[in-house]
């Protein structure tokens, strides 16, 4: 029988270890309902709060367990679906509390500036197709540089093999999610510039398995003498579309853009660097350029422009159009590294004192900032997601006490959603986190739900 009040993380079997797998369950819990990875507000006495550091520092709950447990998640929630995922890298950064590090520590090494302590996480962040709901990690990758480590100079990086160097982490971890995701139904993995590799291009794509990323090098094309973005520039303009550029989109002015396509199919040359090895000579890709109208474009501001490398087959305008639109989603795993450190659980603030320990801390914490974006993105009730999702039988019961109680008298300060789905639970934790519940407000954001689900876990006790 399935247990109902089952927390949405759940190690049982992967630990080997009952006492360990019912800790990690109550912590990550509590990481969860408190919102906050600092174990001294995580626990409620000084016995807990040694249980959970010695939970931490146990060699049986290794990263690789961690990160097992949320692709299973993931995996489970993607069977049948047609998914996005999205990779990135992001620094996790200690420097503020270095007193409590050692630069002796191998789990942790240069961030930022290459003075700051910490480490790099390389989440792939999957998305479904079809409505953008987040649906987790189908893999998480972790590492940290060396003190000492030689420069590209000294090591000859452009002669190493793709294996030995850190971009490989792009590979790896598409390698990975086509390995967890083997049940979905298609996988387009989408990557900003740095994730521009032949090899890439060479080993993932397969026949339910899709690139989709943003170019980076003006690449060699086999057949032709212009290089990959003159060529674009030159096609034929297949149509355009009309985004609004919001303020704070690197520093540009707010305004309503000209974007005019071109878009081809191409023949990518294979890179001098690999002409020892048995790559083939090129790669075929549909590129897509999406440049600003110079119409649009104010004064002293460059046009916005995105260059587009993918496997899917672009046809028409609506098939470019589509490409766009799911690399346009790139922005939710920035998104998610904003709720991770400053809207959310905060993991920078953590005061562990060991680099394994914080990578394990990390791991767990991205689970909370999953459930605050999943919060966030069915606020409106447009994806139709089913509150078990994210809140147990037993919260979704309380949920609706405190609904009726936050409730006003006119039914524009009704709930509006259908009981017991997740836009339903979100505007009772939107209300419970200070929003004031009229419909023509602006929506709650992760912060408010972030407040509202630590009260909520308070009064839920």
């Amino acid at each position: 029988m399935e247990d109902k009040n089952k927390n949405p993380i759940d190690y049982r079997g992967y630990f080997g270890d009952r006492r360990l797998e019912a800790r990690g369950i109550n912590i990550a819990a509590g990481m969860i309902n408190k919102e906050t990875v600092i174990l001294n507000r995580l626990s409620d006495d000084r016995s807990e709060l040694v249980g959970s550091c010695r939970f931490f520092e146990n060699e049986k709950v290794s990263s690789e367990a961690l990160i097992k447990e949320a692709a299973s998640r993931c995996k489970n929630a993607t069977k049948g679906s047609d998914v996005l995922a999205i990779q990135d890298t992001s620094e996790i950064n200690y420097q503020r509390h270095s007193g409590k590090l050692s630069r002796e520590d191998k789990q942790l090494g240069p961030v930022g500036n290459n003075t700051d302590i910490g480490f790099f996480i390389h989440p792939v962040f999957v998305l479904n197709a079809q409505d953008a709901f987040p649906a987790g990690f189908s893999h998480i990758f972790m590492w940290n540089r060396l003190w000492d480590k030689e420069t590209k100079y000294e090591r000859k990086y452009r002669q190493l093999p793709i294996e030995e160097k850190e971009s490989y982490r792009w590979i790896e971890s598409s390698l990975k999610t086509k390995e967890i995701l083997c049940d979905a139904a298609s996988i387009t993995i989408i990557a900003d510039r740095e994730a521009d590799i032949y090899e890439e291009f060479v080993r993932i794509p397969d026949e339910k398995t899709h690139l989709l990323i943003r170019s980076l090098q003006n690449r060699i094309l086999y057949d032709r003498k212009e290089k990959l973005f003159e060529y674009l520039s030159n096609c034929e303009q297949a149509g355009s579309y009309e985004p609004e550029i919001r303020n704070g989109q690197k520093k540009r002015k707010p305004r309503e853009a000209v974007m005019e396509v071109r878009f081809d199919k191409v023949r990518i040359a294979k890179p001098a660097k690999l002409k020892k090895t048995d790559y083939p000579g090129y790669v075929g890709l549909y590129a897509i350029e999406a440049k600003e109208s110079i119409r649009t474009v104010p004064e002293r501001e460059e046009p916005v422009l995105w260059r587009i490398l993918t496997t899917h087959e672009i046809k028409n305008l609506a098939d470019a159009l589509q490409v766009i639109y799911h690399y346009s989603l790139r922005w939710q795993i920035e998104q998610l590294f904003r709720t991770l450190k400053s809207q959310g659980p905060a993991v920078e603030d953590s005061q562990m004192e060991n680099g394994k320990g914080l990578k394990k801390l990390v791991i767990m914490a991205l689970s909370v900032a999953l459930r605050i974006m999943q919060l966030v993105q069915d606020r409106d009730g447009k994806a139709g997601k089913p509150g078990p999702i994210v809140f147990s039988e037993k919260e979704l019961i309380f949920l609706k006490v405190l609904s009726e109680q936050y409730e006003g008298k006119t039914d524009n300060q009704k709930n509006p959603f259908q009981e017991n789905s997740l836009a339903w639970a979100a505007w009772v934790i939107s209300r419970i986190g200070g929003w004031k519940g009229y419909r023509r407000a602006c929506p709650a954001g992760p912060i408010t739900m972030k407040r509202g689900l630590a009260i909520f876990s308070n009064l839920f006790r």
